[in-house]
């Protein structure tokens, strides 16, 4: 994997855009600021136009949430073990709506952290990108990128065309 640091975002996101161009390889980039929203210059960084799809998740998890609080009391008090009090009907479902209201709360916030440890990829506790000096840069505020290319000698050639402040390789 090759490692470039950038003085300058419009830098980096030139030579990110010129190795996606004929590589086929991953690009990754870091920075210490949220990147500003550019003009589309090519670089296709792979994000969704509409934003997150974290909301989504959310949304399935509260309904199979609310649906399974709702399925399973009806199951209890009709199939399961029907009891006649004070006359009233098997499925009395204006009694079920507390329960199923907090179960799909927690169907929704069970789903968003499991979906935000996924998005994030959270559960990964170690990458061979961190060995390499130029990471430490981007916590000064640069900019790197970080390419896993299939043709490791065209991207050195690319990047060194962008100026970068410093590239190496480093093992995976």
């Amino acid at each position: 994997m090759i490692v470039a640091a950038f003085a300058t975002e419009a830098g980096m996101r030139k030579a990110a855009a010129d190795i996606r161009r004929g590589d086929p390889g991953f690009v990754e980039t870091y920075m210490a600021i949220e990147p500003r929203e550019a003009e589309d210059d090519g670089a296709g960084d792979g994000h969704m136009a509409g934003g997150s799809i974290l909301p989504a998740v959310m949304l399935f998890g509260g309904i199979v949430g609310g649906l399974g609080g709702f399925l399973m009391q009806a199951y209890a008090t009709t199939i399961s073990y029907p009891q006649n009090i004070g006359g009233r009907p098997d499925l009395s479902w204006p009694s079920y709506v507390p329960t199923t209201f907090e179960l799909a709360v927690l169907g929704a916030v069970v789903a968003g952290m499991a979906g935000y440890l996924l998005l994030a990829r959270m559960p990964r506790l170690y990458d061979p990108v961190d060995e390499a000096e130029c990471m430490r840069t981007a916590m000064l505020g640069f900019y790197v990128l970080v390419a896993r290319p299939t043709d490791s000698a065209r991207a050195h050639r690319v990047l060194a065309r962008h100026a970068p402040i410093g590239i190496e390789e480093v093992a995976e």
